[in-house]
């Protein structure tokens, strides 16, 4: 077990370690007769919690939900055993709000829905709830824009959590009852934490109790996280499925709020006025800026580049059934050619790259195009020519300006308007959010007229700056509240202790008189 060129059960080729954790280690394999890949979770059998890896694998082997890992079977050996379950790659919510400090409450709200879904599967799952009871954001994977819980270590059913000798969660994210070591846990426990994830991905913090919204956070969406995180589990909500429902409610009070997340997909295609007009680069800046806007997308190469392939091999990530890759949320599909069948991706909004094809990009007919002009002046002829065919087309679009000179202006040419070009600005990582970018795509797209409600988010900063200042500002609040209890509390003494002398006082004076 040492080389990872082993092949366990004579068809699952060992590749590499993916984690250790307390139960044992996660490797990935390849299903020799398949070509697909499985996670394989090893755990000895001399392991103490050995019986808790054994429930959790027959728990998750008669569970059949697409936001949970499918669980092929459960082997074992002489010193082993293996739960051989589906290879999901993905980020964590965890490793996603880490990276952009906070989500939209667009995506906030979509990913609560796919959750409170989830759990509401968990505890009709058998003849008593099925509880979750770890809920925090390591423990989610997002997918391709779909959420996957995963790591059922603490999962038991409503008897048997009540029962046992000792309790887990994670600290933060726990409901009170959790604490307690006679408290009853049921389903509104995990609603507890749902209520701490939402919280979390809005602000990138965790909450405070008693619960005190972001001065951003808009009121229905405070109101339905207070709720979840009521003390008394009888003032939450009494089910995963009603909290779904509020959630639904929510996100289509929004004038076009599932605009980009409807069943016939959008494309934006992008196309260079020449080769090495840096079309690549503005496509995955677009992707990833989309996907931090609250926009799950699919980034597509549609030209000869190779690209795709290289940053796969770079990356080292690998395919999925579809052809998908992933890195760091970035999910685009390499250009494969004509030969090469696979099945189509569930996909709301795709980014397709024609590299400096422009005839191919207006082809395809895309909902909208983004011309990537060359703005070196040696470049202005094929420019203006690629930009007067794209004009001519009955589709919207957009122009940007690629290695244009610091001291040069956007000019447009006689005939198109000013306020569908644009200068792009230099960012060296694509992949990364620059201070300018946002803004930059947030403009081209409002031009585009096709992904709604992006100005909210062009002045997204202000958001991530206003939550620290608003979490500071209630911590300095607290303290001058228990300095002002502190200070009326030494008031009161201050006040019996003057009254006591002033009737002590009285009564000598009496007996004077007397």
């Amino acid at each position: 077990m040492g080389k990872l060129n082993t092949v366990l059960f004579g068809k699952y080729q060992l590749c590499r370690i993916l984690g250790t954790g307390r139960l044992g280690t996660v490797f990935l394999a390849v299903h020799l007769g398949l070509s697909e890949y499985r996670a394989i979770k090893r755990v000895p059998k001399s392991f103490l919690e050995y019986d808790q890896f054994r429930r959790e694998a027959l728990i998750l082997k008669e569970l059949r939900h697409p936001g949970i890992p499918i669980v092929y079977d459960v082997e074992e050996d002489e010193n082993y055993s293996y739960l051989i379950e589906e290879y999901l790659e993905g980020e964590s919510l965890y490793d996603l709000v880490k990276s952009q400090g906070y989500l939209p409450q667009r995506l906030v709200i979509h990913y609560g829905i796919q959750l409170t879904d989830i759990m509401n599967y968990l505890h009709l799952a058998g003849t008593t709830p099925l509880l979750y009871l770890d809920l925090q954001p390591r423990n989610l994977l997002v997918c391709h824009g779909s959420v996957k819980l995963i790591d059922f270590d603490h999962a038991a059913f409503t008897d048997e959590a009540n029962s046992a000798a000792d309790r887990y969660g994670t600290v933060g994210c726990a409901a009170p009852e959790q604490y307690e070591k006679n408290g009853k846990l049921d389903e509104r426990t995990d609603l507890y934490a749902i209520g701490v994830i939402l919280h979390y991905l809005y602000t990138g913090a965790f909450p405070a109790v008693p619960y005190e919204p972001v001065p951003a956070m808009k009121p229905e969406l405070a109101a339905i996280i207070r709720t979840c995180l009521e003390e008394k589990r009888e003032r939450r909500f009494s089910s995963a499925s009603e909290l779904n429902k509020r959630l639904k409610q929510l996100e289509q009070r929004g004038a076009a709020a599932n605009a980009c997340l409807q069943p016939s997909p959008l494309m934006i295609a992008l196309a260079g006025s020449k080769a090495g007009a840096g079309t690549t680069h503005i496509a995955v800046g677009l992707s990833v800026c989309l996907r931090n806007l609250g926009y799950p997308n699919l980034y597509e190469e549609r030209n000869g580049s190779g690209m795709g392939a290289e940053l796969g091999t770079f990356t080292g990530a690998l395919r999925d059934r579809c052809g998908l890759m992933q890195y760091h949320g970035f999910v685009w599909k390499p250009a494969y050619g004509p030969g090469v069948k696979l099945p189509m991706p569930s996909c709301s909004l795709m980014i397709a790259d024609y590299g400096h094809e422009v005839a191919a990009a207006l082809a395809a007919e895309p909902d909208a195009l983004i011309l990537v002009c060359d703005g070196r002046e040696w470049s202005r002829e094929a420019a203006l020519s690629a930009l007067k065919r794209v004009s001519e087309c009955r589709i919207p679009y957009a122009a940007v300006y690629n290695h244009l000179a610091e001291s040069a202006r956007v000019k447009p040419p006689e005939g198109i308007e000013r306020k569908r070009c644009f200068r792009a600005p230099y960012f060296a990582d694509p992949f990364r959010t620059y201070e300018g970018t946002r803004g930059f795509y947030c403009q081209v797209l409002e031009a585009l007229k096709l992904v709604p409600d992006v100005g909210e988010y062009a002045a997204g900063s202000r958001r991530s700056l206003l939550v620290p200042l608003w979490n500071h500002a209630c911590g300095k609040l607290r303290k001058k509240v228990e300095f002002l209890r502190n200070a009326a509390g030494l008031f009161r003494n201050a006040a019996g202790f003057l009254q006591s002398t002033a009737g002590k006082a009285r009564e000598k004076a009496h007996e004077n008189e007397s």
